[in-house]
């Protein structure tokens, strides 16, 4: 009894949802039929943007402030960084990129908020736990190890259409984050912090801090069998033997330049516009190159104040994150809606 009782308020819940739902759906329709509004990310695009301005060299960029502001804005009560608004818990890999990306700009690791960040990373288990793209930002600025990230060849732009590693088996956004990585992860590039090296992040010392990949999966897996691969193309790389790879760069770097969007971006979402942006960067593209880095980083600042103002950053993330309005609207209409209402 308890349980049927139980199942209908859960069942009358949902229904009132997604009443409200399509509610709000069509209240915020525009004339023309789609919706458009700001696609809220987590501070973690803020904190990549002002990491790739110091790789980049563009530290005076007067959108910096705005971006500071606007991580520090965003900071939990308990030190932490989230990744949806009023999330339960704080996130590792926000956290981390925050703390970064602040003392690259020359907070100081015992100001309030970076010791009460850096206190909540140590006790969420450190830097073991973070993700992989996490690693690569680290790696970047000599925080941790190349030869330690997840190895990605360039040579994976041959890869026929049969193959199951084919770029084109991956959505747009993902293939074009992944080639600009892969010019990344092959030249390993290191662009020191102002700060110096955080060894606060290491309490026990770097030595004694195991940079490997967590072991997931069983012995025969499919995870293994890509760990497996990993040791084999870090070990090539360590000795040389990348027969075709500067062919493989130069054909990323064509690949890159011929996706380009009219606005300067990539796919209108941040990871491969900001991942390009490095890796032609790295591969000696000029800030006033035709292709043009400045022109991108620049395109930036459509926004109604160049000045560090809360606003402008928040304009920034909308802009940032992504552009493409048609994205899910099959998700979001009032039909789909209705759809998902129990019978």
């Amino acid at each position: 009894m308890e349980r049927s009782v139980a199942v209908v308020s859960h069942q009358q819940g949902v229904d009132t949802a997604i009443d409200a739902a399509i509610g709000w759906l069509k209240s915020n329709q525009k004339p023309g039929g789609f919706w458009v509004g700001m696609l809220e990310s987590n501070a973690c695009i803020e904190a990549e943007w002002l990491l790739a301005f110091h790789f980049l060299g563009l530290r005076d960029d007067p959108k910096v402030p705005g971006l500071i502001e606007g991580i520090l804005h965003r900071q939990r009560d308990d030190g932490a960084w989230e990744v949806y608004y009023d999330a339960p818990f704080g996130d590792i890999n926000a956290t981390v990129e925050c703390y970064v990306a602040l003392r690259a700009y020359g907070h100081d690791k015992d100001a309030p908020a970076l010791a009460k960040a850096r206190t909540w990373i140590l006790s969420h288990g450190g830097l073991s736990g973070i993700r992989v793209f996490t690693r690569y930002w680290l790696a970047l600025f000599g925080e941790w190890p190349w030869h330690k990230t997840p190895n990605l060849p360039p040579a994976v732009i041959f890869n026929p259409k049969w193959f199951p590693f084919n770029i084109y088996n991956f959505s747009s956004w993902a293939r074009a984050t992944l080639l600009p990585l892969a010019i990344l992860s092959t030249r390993r590039p290191v662009k020191p912090l102002p700060c110096g090296p955080l060894d606060e992040l290491y309490p026990e010392g770097r030595d004694r801090f195991d940079f490997s990949l967590p072991k997931k999966g069983r012995v025969f897996s499919l995870e293994r069998l890509f760990l497996i691969s990993d040791r084999l193309l870090h070990g090539f790389h360590s000795i040389g033997l990348t027969p075709g790879r500067e062919k493989a760069i130069r054909c990323i770097i064509d690949w890159i330049v011929a996706r380009q969007d009219e606005d300067g971006a990539w796919g209108g979402i941040q990871p491969p516009w900001i991942y390009s942006l490095m890796a032609l960067h790295e591969e000696g593209y000029a800030l006033d190159h035709p292709v043009s880095l400045i022109i991108a980083c620049l395109g930036l600042a459509h926004v109604d104040s160049l000045r560090g103002e809360l606003r402008q950053a928040a304009r920034l993330l909308e802009r940032a994150v992504a552009q493409c309005r048609e994205w899910n609207m099959s998700l979001y209409t009032p039909t789909a809606m209705a759809s998902l209402r129990v019978e």
